[in-house]
């Protein structure tokens, strides 16, 4: 442990202290009763606090390691790229076209690999770093590949990136430009079995899950998202909206929130606001509306848009931050996704990655359902951009039209886009 602050890592669902256990695959102890959970941080707050008031943070850098006295490492040790400090930009025209009364989109598009990924892989890459791992290793299909292999090569280590045979050329073509071992497989499941192989037999550390049931990302790195909503809090005057929205895949990402929440609230400094977690297949959906403790693998019935949320089962984390927020979470379909992204691009011209825009969907579903006050402010955590998912979006784009002359320009406009520019 090497920031002061940092007392322990215990188990989210049982307590128990991890000690010496590979911390990375969950508690063992849970996982023997086949209740898979993860580990999460406990920090000494009252020691943290003075970190926390605001002549402490006026000289700190802009970045997420201004609150790194609720971070494994310290600002000095950090191999950083400059992530965090992104915006959170008002949206009031969206705002109206959705009917709730204040929404904010915070903006992760704007960290150096274009997306949230990079907060837990600069902690991720300044564990592996310290622990004289030989290589990062992940399996991935677009940000969490590309965060790894750039903090990789920050910290002078190799990445290892295992992708399956669909993966998008141009995501591959952007981790490969880092210099990353990538490495193709069959089939998706086989990307687990090398990862953990990776992990037990050359001890390489893992950025992303590589466990069936999933238990989602190791505790270190979980806490770099907890700097997303330290900044909301921060943007927000110090203190919190009624509601964050962001997609949920394992929902590494808003169990960072919900820790970084609670540990607010702990201090005296702000309340936890209520968490919605976007879905595809209904994994975590269906275990919040039957009261389970244990997530379900759901049938994975169709392709998606959101690519990178599309899998069959989410985590005990999940369940612990919808339900200790009390929040909500919502399956989501591909029309509603793309309709979400059109919105943000025409309100707002913020262009979201198609799993980006799930969050959006699923405030849009609760508003309409009346589960959700239209008098509330929420957050929207537009996690990338939408350059991530061009590929995928690619056949619903229509052809660019070809003006072949000066005298024809205005035709092709007013026909393909009914813009006149000669009207009055």
């Amino acid at each position: 442990m090497s920031q002061e602050t940092l007392l322990r890592i215990e188990c989210i669902r049982c307590g128990a202290s991890a000690g010496q256990a590979p911390f990375h695959a969950g508690c063992p102890l849970c996982a023997e009763r086949d209740e898979h959970a993860n580990f999460r941080t406990v920090y000494d707050l009252e020691r943290a606090r003075p970190a926390f008031e605001p002549e402490a943070m006026a000289g700190r850098e802009v970045d997420m390691w201004r609150y790194d006295a609720l971070l494994p490492f310290a600002a000095g040790e950090a191999v950083s790229l400059g992530e965090g400090g992104t915006p959170l930009v008002a949206a009031p025209r969206l705002a109206r076209r959705v009917g709730v009364r204040v929404l904010w989109i915070k903006d992760e598009s704007r960290n150096p690999t274009w997306s949230f990924k990079d907060r837990s892989n600069a902690v991720g890459a300044t564990h592996a770093r310290a622990l004289g791992s030989p290589a990062l290793v992940v399996s991935s299909t677009g940000n969490a590949a590309a965060a790894t292999a750039a903090y990789a090569r920050r910290a002078g280590i190799p990445a290892i990136v295992l992708v399956a045979k669909s993966v998008d050329p141009i995501m591959s073509g952007f981790v490969q430009s880092y210099g990353a071992h990538v490495v193709m497989t069959e089939t998706k499941p086989d990307r687990w079995v090398m990862m953990k192989h990776c992990v037990e037999a050359w001890d390489c550390y893992p950025t992303g899950n590589y466990q069936t049931p999933p238990v989602g990302l190791n505790p270190y790195m979980t806490d770099g998202y907890k700097t997303i909503g330290f900044e909301i809090w921060e943007q927000l005057g110090r203190r919190a909206p009624d509601w964050i929205f962001a997609p949920a895949g394992y929902t590494n990402g808003l169990a960072g929130i919900f820790q970084g929440f609670q540990e607010l609230a702990a201090m005296g400094l702000a309340a936890v606001p209520h968490l919605g977690a976007a879905e595809i297949y209904g994994s975590l959906v269906r275990a919040i509306e039957e009261g389970s403790d244990v997530v379900q693998p759901a049938r994975i019935d169709r392709p998606t848009v959101a690519i990178s949320i599309g899998t069959s089962q989410n985590t005990y984390q999940a369940v612990a931050a919808i339900r200790g927020s009390g929040g909500t979470a919502t399956q989501v379909a591909d029309e509603e996704i793309l309709s979400a992204q059109e919105r943000m691009i025409e309100s707002e011209g913020m262009f979201p990655e198609t799993t980006s825009a799930t969050g959006l969907a699923a405030l849009i579903r609760e508003l309409e359902a009346g589960r959700i006050s239209r008098d509330a402010e929420v957050v929207i955590v537009m996690t990338s951009t939408g350059l991530k998912s061009l590929n995928v979006t690619a056949h619903l784009r229509p052809p660019v039209p070809m003006a072949h002359s000066v005298e024809s320009f205005s035709e092709v406009l007013k026909a393909t886009y009914g813009f006149n520019p000669e009207a009055e």
